[in-house]
């Protein structure tokens, strides 16, 4: 825990903890080894502006929570916690909506216990952004990739960040990392349009993009994501990948409903999803996913077979150029 009084980080402040400019989500569970990292990277930052902390704890079973109270009771104005009683995670619940519903802040930022930032003015640089900039709904950086003992695996997670307009935003054609973002908090974030789908982020980009674009900040420090045996998405195998991936096309076409091109454009992205696959584990000689991700092709009623094999030698281009390019 930071040596700093909650005195001290208010000093900076230019008005009253009661009204702060941003609110900082950070949602854990079991996070015992690391939250305490993604508190003090949040404690430390740097403001002229007031901040408040949410924590929701999704019912940890190890000392996550214990951890969490330490931290309420030296910063009680700053630090707000959400503990439940029964994991709702399985239940489908996602768990950001609760702290975002809970969320004072015109901004809101997104970490999870086991990630952490690493620039102190990464709050002040990107709330100066979107005061200055209407037109943009996020902010976003990227991060470097660390293993449980913070041992550098990679020196960024995001291979091609960039700005990217709203209609990009709006079809999930976007990489944007969670834990770098911040954006202006709006109506429609709601538990109904996240809750059960687990790339919820991509569907939160796309809520984003009916009020503006995103722009990338270079300028500020890479964050950490952790990776660890506790990932969500890093114990699925493939075959769950793929499947996720195209639920999640999926509810961004029905999100688009009311758009014809833009669900136009989201059904073609469905059809390379399922070439890209075919490819993929052809070429990997991964006879198993090969046949499955076949079997769910022909049980996908709407889905144009034709086009789907049309595609595949876009894709086998596609990959060649890569290859060639080095990426």
């Amino acid at each position: 825990m930071i040596k700093k009084t909650e005195i001290e980080i208010m000093e900076q402040w230019k008005t009253s903890y009661t009204n702060p400019l941003v609110s900082m989500c950070c949602i854990t569970f079991n996070h015992e080894k690391f939250i305490a990292q993604a508190l003090d990277s949040m404690l430390t930052q740097e403001t002229d502006f007031p901040f408040e902390i949410i924590i929701r704890d999704d019912c940890s079973t190890d000392g996550t929570r214990n951890i969490i109270q330490e931290y309420t009771e030296k910063f009680p104005h700053i630090v707000t916690t959400i503990f439940e009683t029964e994991n709702q995670y399985s239940k489908g619940i996602n768990p950001f909506i609760p702290a975002y519903e809970k969320a004072k802040g015109k901004y809101v930022t997104i970490l999870e216990g086991d990630d952490y930032w690493r620039d102190k003015l990464k709050l002040q640089k990107q709330a100066d952004f979107l005061e200055n900039n209407s037109e943009y709904v996020l902010s976003y950086h990227n991060s470097i990739i660390v293993d449980e003992d913070d041992n550098l695996i990679s020196e960024k997670k995001n291979p091609s960040p960039a700005d990217y307009t709203e209609e990009a935003m709006l079809c999930g054609e976007v990489l944007i990392l969670t834990n770098t973002v911040m954006f202006r908090k709006v109506d429609n974030v709601t538990a109904e349009q996240l809750n059960g789908v687990l790339n919820a982020d991509t569907v939160l980009w796309h809520l984003l993009g009916h009020y503006g674009k995103s722009k990338y900040q270079k300028e500020i420090t890479n964050a950490a994501y952790r990776t660890h045996s506790g990932g969500v998405w890093s114990n699925l195998n493939e075959f769950e990948q793929f499947l996720k991936s195209l639920q999640i096309r999926k509810h961004l076409r029905y999100l688009l409903k009311d758009n014809a091109r833009l669900s136009k454009k989201i059904t073609n992205k469905i059809y390379y999803h399922f070439a890209d696959w075919l490819y993929k584990s052809f070429v990997a000689k991964d006879f198993e996913l090969f046949k499955n991700v076949f079997q769910t092709l022909r049980e996908e009623k709407e889905v144009n077979k034709v086009l789907v094999f049309l595609l595949l030698p876009k894709v086998f281009l596609k990959k060649i150029k890569s290859t060639f390019l080095g990426k």
